[in-house]
């Protein structure tokens, strides 16, 4: 993927954000899943993280932003997100820093499908700008559980919508 294909794929996916949310167009988790993956980030393809218990993901390789509390459910199960909600530092000086916050996809335990649409298309748009300026830095200081995070909520809008 090319250093401005995450920003276009945010830019595409927020412009298209209602009709998806109204089920007038799909989300499409294909492209999503490979710029997931291709941040290099996870250890494994975002689409192997779905099944695993939030233990197995925990014990082998969540940076522990993620408020894991039932850790024999599944990821996919889980309500908490990581938002990637902002980036500072000096790129000149290979000092790149990304600010999170949690979202909760599940309010009172009913999904909130625009929620997780916030966390994909507002998350891709940070970490796509600075893919664009700093791509080496990226990998090194992006949260695993941030970039899980990304793939947790397009599975849960491609399961619930």
């Amino acid at each position: 993927m090319d250093k401005l294909a995450t920003m276009e794929l945010a830019d595409e996916l927020a412009a298209a954000q209602d009709k998806i949310l109204n089920g007038e167009e799909k989300l499409d988790t294909a492209r999503v899943y490979q710029a997931i993956d291709d941040l290099g980030v996870l250890n494994d393809p975002i689409s192997k993280y779905f099944d695993r218990t939030e233990d197995e993901y925990y014990e082998t390789e969540s940076d522990h932003y993620l408020a894991l509390t039932n850790l024999s459910s599944k990821l996919s199960d889980l309500h908490d997100r990581i938002l990637t909600n902002h980036v500072d530092g000096f790129v000149d000086k290979d000092k790149i820093n990304f600010t999170y916050n949690h979202e909760n996809a599940y309010a009172d335990d009913s999904y909130v499908a625009r929620e997780d649409m916030h966390v994909l298309v507002y998350g891709l748009k940070v970490i796509g700008a600075t893919l664009a300026i700093a791509p080496e830095d990226v990998r090194s200081v992006l949260s695993k559980d941030a970039v899980l995070s990304l793939g947790l909520a397009a599975h849960a809008l491609a399961e619930n919508l």
